[in-house]
């Protein structure tokens, strides 16, 4: 930790002037911008902006309404026979047990419909 200390210390030293220079340079450039930004920037009262022609603004007026669009008139569906869902008991019940079975049997039922195909 002091071996960098020192370093740092060394090499103020020798570069005192370089590093007082730039602190001159970087004030002068500061001094430059507000200048710039407070004297230059801002256009004296005595002068006023040429202006080569009037600019005409369009006359406003109401916006035209729009015809309200309907919606088109629905076709009728065909019909559909009536399904009946099948008895409560017959349902199954989606246990955990059920659901390992159905991948169990899904399981069977691709590899009998895959050799089915040779």
């Amino acid at each position: 930790m002091w071996i960098v200390v020192l370093l740092v210390i060394g090499v103020v030293v020798a570069l005192w002037q370089v590093i007082l220079a730039g602190l001159v340079l970087w004030a002068f450039v500061a001094c430059i911008r507000w200048w710039i930004a407070f004297a230059v920037a801002r256009p004296s009262h005595s002068r006023r902006p040429v202006q080569t022609r009037p600019v005409a603004k369009p006359v406003q007026s109401r916006p035209v309404a729009r015809p309200v669009q309907t919606r088109p008139a629905s076709r009728p569906k065909k019909p559909e026979p009536v399904r009946e869902l099948p008895s409560p008991d017959y349902l199954p019940r989606w246990t955990a047990s059920r659901r390992l079975d159905t991948g169990r049997e899904h399981a069977q039922w691709q590899e009998t419909f895959d050799n089915a195909g040779q």
